[in-house]
C-alpha cells in the first residue's frame, strides 16, 4: 500500500513547533504510525478514492496535489493522535510521559489545539477539493461521484451561507447541507432547467470545463441556490430570466431544448377556425 509520508523527516516538514527528537527517544513518526494509517484510510475512502491516492504517492514532491493530499494526511493524523500523544501505558494504568523541564500543557490548550488542528484539516480539505479534477482517474471515482452530485463540489458553499455564533467545522457543515443543495437543484432542474441540463452542468463544473455562457449560468444558478438557504425561497423573476436566457441559445444549451422540461414553457399555439366547434376570443 503506497504511503504518503515515510520518514521522520517527511512528517516534521508539515509539522510545525516541534522540538527536534534526541537519541534514546521515539520518533514522531513512529508514535504517529497508526493514526497516520487511519487518516489515510480516511482520506482514500473521503477523497480520492485508493487507485488515485496510490498516484498521488507516486508524484514529484513539488506536485500541488501531492502537497495538499500530505497536508490532510497528517493533519488529520495530529487531530486523531494529539489525546494520547502524551500518555503511556503502565501496568497500573495510564500515565503522562516525563517532560523533564517542559511544563505539561493544561487540558484546556490541548483541547485549544485539537479545534485548531480540526480547523487546519478543514482548510486542507478546501485546499485539495479544487485539485482532485486533475488527479489521473479520479473524475471516473466514486468519490468525484460524490463531490459531483452538486454544483458545489467544493467547500465553497460553506462560506457563502454561514451561521452566525456557530459552532461546526466547515467539512461539518458541507455534509449537512450536501442534502438539502441536492433536493434543491432537483427542485430547479423538474420545474425550470431540466434534469438533462443540470447533470451537464453539474459534470462539466466538476471538470472545470464549463464554456463561458454555460459558466455564466451556472454562476446565477448558484446564486440562486444560496439566496435560498438564506430566505427560504427562490427569485422566480430571476429563474425566468435564466430560462429564457436558454431558450435564446439551442446551440449552447441542447440538453435543455430536448427536454420534457423544456415543452412547459413552449405551450401549443391556439388558433381559431371558421369550422370549429368554439372560439376563442
Amino acid at each position: 500500500m503506497a504511503k504518503i509520508i515515510n520518514s521522520n523527516e517527511e512528517l516534521r516538514l508539515l509539522i510545525p513547533n516541534q522540538l527536534i527528537t534526541i537519541k534514546g527517544e521515539t520518533p514522531l513518526f513512529d508514535k504517529l504510525a497508526p493514526f497516520l494509517d487511519l487518516a489515510e484510510a480516511w482520506v482514500k475512502e473521503t477523497f480520492t478514492s485508493e487507485p488515485t491516492y496510490n498516484t498521488i504517492c507516486g508524484y514529484t514532491d513539488s506536485n500541488p496535489i501531492r502537497i495538499a493530499t500530505a497536508r490532510l494526511v497528517v493533519a488529520d493524523a495530529m487531530r486523531r493522535a494529539i489525546p494520547s500523544l502524551d500518555l503511556v501505558l503502565t501496568p497500573n494504568g495510564f500515565a503522562t510521559v516525563g517532560t523533564q523541564n517542559l511544563v505539561a500543557a493544561s487540558k484546556m490548550r490541548v483541547d485549544r489545539l485539537v479545534g485548531s488542528m480540526l480547523t487546519h484539516r478543514d482548510d486542507c480539505i478546501a485546499a485539495l477539493l479544487p485539485e482532485l479534477p486533475g488527479a489521473s482517474r479520479w473524475l471516473n471515482s466514486d468519490q468525484a461521484a460524490f463531490f459531483g452530485a452538486t454544483l458545489f463540489p467544493t467547500l465553497e458553499i460553506v462560506a457563502q451561507s454561514p451561521i452566525p455564533n456557530s459552532q461546526s467545522l466547515n467539512w461539518e457543515r458541507y455534509l449537512e447541507l450536501r442534502p438539502q443543495i441536492i433536493d434543491l437543484e432537483a427542485s430547479l432542474a423538474e420545474e425550470w432547467l431540466s434534469p438533462e441540463l443540470m447533470s451537464a452542468l453539474r459534470a462539466e463544473n466538476l471538470r472545470g470545463d464549463l464554456p463561458p455562457v454555460r459558466h455564466d449560468v451556472v454562476r446565477q444558478i448558484k446564486a440562486q441556490l444560496i439566496a435560498y438557504l438564506h430566505k427560504g425561497t427562490f427569485n422566480s423573476r430571476r429563474l425566468a430570466d435564466i430560462v429564457n436566457f436558454i431558450r435564446h441559445r439551442p446551440s449552447d444549451f441542447p440538453e435543455w431544448h430536448s427536454s420534457d422540461t423544456a415543452r412547459l414553457f413552449t405551450p401549443p399555439t391556439f388558433r381559431n377556425r371558421n369550422e370549429a366547434s368554439g372560439y376563442f376570443f
